[in-house]
């Protein structure tokens, strides 16, 4: 019997060999990467979306993938493989429509009016920009092998698709599964188990949040098509001279969406083929170092610490004084330091265990280890990093989808609510010690962020495989589901119940014609002969 023999490959090829390895592995990489062209439409120039959106765009260039994007000049330096088209200063602009006061008074109506108003504005502000004018006069004979495109608010930028050939296009949603994504994948929003992204309800809801659920999701969605979708298309007949393919024929051939939704957090829903989920995209196992006086401050907080920010839309300079000294004088009563993202100099009457600043790393202040609690508007990306890092949360929503961020929270028992229209010292108070003396809201948030975690690959990594699979499967038709081709009878087979009911109609008429005729005879008079001579 003979032995078993060790034959290293350096060994088959000669002595040589060693020198090859270099070689084999450039082209390995070579034929498992190929270098794509890929143009990013990062369009809503919101600066948490981009932060989310940017994970993937820089991902794909630091693959090789030549990346023309359309974003936030946020960068400090060159990106090698990505060409940048900066937004320029227009989104400043915006940012003082949000109002602290006004938008947390807002109903779910008024708020979609505004939603739609910012998209109107949003985009004419852009295509008369600069960077708009420069990407409307784009040499199109340079073709690209994808397009990057947010999903949602945006449909004037649908007119770069066909510009460029209508290459495959990759969906990116920060904001979640929204019904407008639902229906442009051709499974739409059920609201029998499915709350509107902006109502306080879970998917368990009585009759009457059922009710009124149904009610939003038909009105609030009407009300959203009917005043944006046409200001939307009249921009693009201004800027693009055109009008061919509708907005739902383009939408109806995208290739996949890669939406911000999480395994544990979000309420479990059929999804069809296209739509991965890759929630936490943006958040980044390894930290960066903190600013050395901002770790110090942190790692000397004996008692702990708690992290307040209101998001990056809402400015703290806005925050009305009365309520900005409810805060502060509440916190003063803390053992606790506070650290606060606050956009404006410091307030006279900041007390010591409160450390003001304009701009904070949120990921890595809520990973430090003496992080208490989280004080937040529960946008969906601070949400998601609050559960990623395991850190329980004091809510404080003020519009969109912050509400029912927080009541999926709520549901998990990692979270309280604190009012903003309502707040106090006191209510302030209430809520920060209901987290800080039960250790309950810790342990079950601790146990949601290991649901999380608890993933076979990275969300980001996910999220680079799907776009890379559609390119190398020319937009990967395959995956999409025939159900976006229905209308919305044909979906609810409505066209075929009214076919059944017809014929049941038909069949009941029938009978009681039958029964009718039947029941005459009988009782149906001889009728009288005349004789004739």
């Amino acid at each position: 019997m003979l032995g078993a023999v060790s034959i290293r490959p350096a060994e088959m090829l000669g002595p040589h060999a060693i020198l090859l390895i270099p070689l084999m592995i450039i082209f390995a990489r070579q034929e498992a990467v190929q270098s794509e062209n890929i143009l990013a439409l990062i369009n809503l120039a919101s600066p948490s979306h981009y932060f989310f959106n940017r994970a993937l765009t820089r991902s794909l260039a630091a693959r090789g993938h030549q990346v023309t994007e359309l974003g936030r000049d946020t960068d400090r330096g060159p990106v090698p493989n990505l060409t940048l088209i900066p937004h320029g200063g227009f989104y400043s602009a915006l940012v003082p429509d949000f109002d602290f006061d006004k938008d947390a008074s807002q109903s779910t109506s008024q708020t979609m009016v505004t939603l739609a108003h910012f998209a109107a504005i949003s985009c004419e502000m852009f295509l008369e920009s600069p960077a708009g004018q420069k990407l409307l006069n784009y040499p199109y004979n340079e073709p690209f092998d994808l397009i990057i495109i947010e999903g949602g608010w945006t449909e004037c930028f649908y007119g770069f698709i066909p510009k460029f050939g209508s290459p495959p296009v990759v969906v990116l949603s920060p904001y979640g599964l929204t019904p407008w994504i639902s229906s442009a994948t051709g499974f739409p929003t059920n609201p029998s188990y499915e709350p509107f992204n902006s109502l306080p309800f879970t998917s368990h809801m009585t009759f009457t949040q059922r009710l009124i659920n149904f009610v939003t999701h038909v009105v609030l969605n009407t009300i959203y098509k009917q005043m944006s979708v046409p200001k939307l298309e009249a921009l693009r007949r201004e800027h693009f001279k055109e009008t061919e393919p509708s907005f739902s024929d383009i939408e109806r051939n995208f290739s996949i969406y890669l939406v911000n939704i999480c395994l544990g957090l979000d309420d479990p829903r059929p999804l069809p083929a296209n739509v991965i989920p890759v929630g936490g995209m943006h958040v980044k196992e390894k930290t960066n170092p903190l600013p050395k006086d901002l770790k110090q401050f942190l790692d000397e907080a004996k008692e702990g610490f708690i992290y307040f920010s209101m998001g990056t839309n809402f400015n703290g300079s806005k925050l009305r004084e009365d309520k900005r000294k409810a805060l502060m004088s509440a916190f003063s009563e803390l053992p606790q330091r506070v650290v606060w993202k606050f956009e404006a100099n410091s307030p006279p009457e900041t007390p010591p265990n409160v450390l003001v600043s304009k701009w904070l790393p949120q990921s890595d202040i809520l990973a430090h280890p003496n992080i208490r609690m989280f004080i937040s508007h529960c946008g969906r990306l601070s949400t998601i990093e609050a559960v990623y890092r395991g850190v329980p949360v004091v809510g404080v929503p003020i519009m969109i989808d912050q509400t029912s961020n927080l009541q999926l929270l709520i549901s998990k028992n990692v979270a309280v609510k604190l009012d903003f229209l309502t707040l106090t010292k006191e209510s302030v108070l209430a809520a920060v010690r209901e987290i800080l003396d039960n250790d309950s809201y810790r342990t079950n948030m601790r146990r949601l962020s290991a649901v999380f975690r608890d993933q076979p690959q990275t969300p980001l990594d996910r999220a680079v495989y799907w776009t890379e699979y559609v390119i190398r499967h020319k937009g990967a038709p395959h995956l999409r589901s025939a159900a976006a081709d229905l209308s919305w009878y044909q979906y609810l087979l409505l066209d075929v119940i009214l076919v059944f009911a017809t014929g049941a109609l038909l069949v009941v008429l029938i009978i009681y014609l039958a029964i009718r005729t039947l029941y005459k005879i009988p009782t149906r008079k001889p009728t009288k002969r005349i004789k004739t001579n």
